[in-house]
């Protein structure tokens, strides 16, 4: 038991009346308590520390700093309202208890009572000019009530009074940032500079304020200031982004290195680094940088697919394959790691290991059509359409709305000969999505060669030539329809921007070379035939469009507007000039 307080001796009690204890045991207990409260607040224990603040305010009731301490630890706590109350008792007793009123402004800023913050803020200031805080915080209550002149005045008045303070002439530069005042902002962050040429933050601010301005040159200017004086971390972080921002990976590079090398820690500096590495070609410095962390974070689905990425790129099939498999059917990623994977076997000629890595995706993650559609692309470039068309009807089942799977499927089922299949199934995706450019291309292409629903089909292409205007394909399929429709001067017209749009594709150039022969633009048609049959891909198509081209060359012979070439083939007499509008 503290010295001071009087104890009673259980084998001689006290019968007389208890002597009153003295102002010196008094003033010891009061310490005695208030010291222990110190002490509990500094081991992080608030509960402890309250009860000893208020076996202080026992002894000494008309402690302003106690109630203030008190205060604190309420705050601690969370309990804002008890803490309000405490700090209005200090103030009662002393009304220039500054630490007391400081609690109380911050309370009443953080529930958004910013008058009565001010007004305590103007209080301590009164009786101390020089009290930072209070001039800043008072500034920051201004601004949230878009007081802004008002906050402005507040910290030049703080600065005028004291000039020496780099904190104050800090905040007005911030003060004048935050209200867009880039100039004076500047001015103000340059002389607490000048006050403090190691306030590393006001150059900092500084810097970002240049970045806000669009002045990255002068931003970059301050950042590098910075670095080269204190290899400050946050400058380093600064330029590395500027330069990453801009596409400007070699010079972003020694900054990132430099933040790896004083943060070890820190991953997404890493993770930036090597993809930097990866953007600069430098691949071996990349693939270090990513195992040095997946040894780290070996669960790092985003670094195992980097890794793999880059293995691919280095034609290190099989360990990139390796590195994506690492990556979990949980992950994001899975859906990339995996269609990498199998188009990597598949590419390797292990076409039956590809398909098998696709089942064993669909069996972890059934809810992915991009597995279903690669999977029958295999099957399809395989030859094997019955198999691609039962892979899409499997997502189709999971995917009755899925508009790929929809037009993949009945594109498929057009090229195995059921049309009415394929036509049903672009009509589905035309119920899912009216606007479905290639579903309405498809539906109005194939009606018109079918002859069959034409309106409709012309609905649908003029609408995909709203949509789509300057797409060579559907512009054919509006020209075609046309022609069809016995409107050949329009047609042409239409056709020969489709040959604009791509003059490549041959039969683009048939159709075209149709609507001038049924013009009777022979010569044009002639010409059109012939770059038709030099681009023909496909054995059957050129031999039909060469069939076409011989005729019209027989009629131009026949015409005397070119020389007979006596090598020529000639065309079965049964070959019309003239083809059907529903070829």
């Amino acid at each position: 038991m503290p010295a001071g307080l009087q104890t009673t001796d259980v084998d001689h009690p006290v019968t007389g009346p208890r002597a009153m204890p003295t102002s010196a045991q008094v003033n010891a207990t009061a310490g005695f308590h208030f010291a222990m409260a110190q002490a509990y607040s500094n081991d992080g224990n608030p509960d402890r520390a309250i009860e000893e603040y208020k076996l202080t305010l026992m002894y000494d009731p008309k402690a302003a700093v106690v109630y203030a301490r008190l205060a604190n630890e309420y705050v601690k706590k969370g309990m804002l309202s008890a803490a309000m109350e405490t700090c209005k008792e200090a103030i009662k007793i002393d009304p220039a208890a500054n630490d007391a009123r400081m609690i109380l402004a911050n309370l009443y800023t953080n529930t958004q009572q910013n008058r009565e913050a001010i007004e305590n803020f103007d209080a301590v200031l009164k009786t101390d000019p020089t009290h930072e805080e209070a001039a800043v915080y008072k500034a920051q209550a201004l601004l949230d009530m878009n007081r802004n002149a008002e906050a402005i005045a507040t910290m030049k008045t703080f600065v005028k009074n004291n000039p020496d303070s780099a904190l104050g002439w800090y905040y007005l530069g911030r003060t004048y940032h935050k209200t867009a005042k880039y100039s004076e902002a500047e001015k103000a962050y340059r002389k607490a500079i000048d006050v403090k040429p190691s306030f590393t933050q006001a150059m900092l601010s500084l810097g970002f304020m240049f970045e806000e301005a669009k002045q990255t040159e002068r931003a970059i200017k301050v950042y590098k200031e910075v670095y080269d004086d204190s290899q400050d971390l946050n400058a380093a972080n600064r330029i590395a982004t500027i330069y990453l921002k801009d596409e400007k990976y070699t010079q972003a590079i020694p900054y990132l290195e430099a933040v790896q090398a004083m943060d070890p820690s820190d991953m997404n500096t890493q993770v930036k680094l090597g993809l930097v590495y990866m953007e600069t070609k430098s691949y071996e410095k990349a693939i270090g940088t990513f195992q040095t962390l997946i040894q780290k974070n070996p669960d790092s689905d985003r670094i195992r697919f980097y890794l793999g990425s880059l293995y691919e790129e280095l034609k290190r099939f099989d360990e990139a394959v390796t590195e994506y498999r690492k990556v979990p059917s949980t992950s994001k990623m899975y859906t990339d790691s995996e269609l990498h994977a199998a188009n990597i076997l598949k590419s390797q000629g292990k076409t039956a290991e590809a398909k098998l890595e696709m089942n064993t995706a669909i069996s972890k993650q059934p809810e992915i059509p991009n597995f279903y559609i690669f999977l029958a692309s295999m099957e399809e470039e395989g030859n094997d359409l019955p198999a691609a068309i039962a892979a899409l009807e499997r997502a189709y089942k999971r995917f009755p709305e899925e508009e790929r799977v929809l037009y993949y499927l009945g594109s498929l089922y057009d090229r195995t000969g059921e049309t009415e299949k394929g036509l049903a199934k672009m009509e589905q995706l035309l119920f899912v999505n009216p606007k479905n450019v290639d579903a309405l291309n498809y539906l109005g292409y194939t009606w018109t060669i079918l002859g069959k629903n034409l309106d409709q089909a012309e609905e649908n292409l003029k609408l995909a030539m709203k949509l789509r205007p300057n797409n060579a394909f559907i512009t054919d399929s509006w020209g075609w329809h046309l022609f069809v429709r016995g409107k050949f001067s329009e047609s042409i017209k239409v056709l020969e921007k489709a040959v604009a749009l791509r003059g490549d594709e041959a039969t683009i150039l048939e159709h075209l070379g149709d609507a001038y022969a049924r013009a009777n633009l022979q010569e044009k048609a002639f010409a059109t035939y012939e770059k038709a049959v030099s681009v023909s891909k496909e054995a059957k198509e050129k031999g039909k469009i060469a069939a076409k081209l011989e005729n019209m060359r027989t009629i131009l012979v026949q015409n005397g507007r070119i020389k007979g070439d006596k090598t020529a083939s000639r065309s079965p007499a049964s070959v019309s000039a003239e083809p059907s509008p529903t070829q």
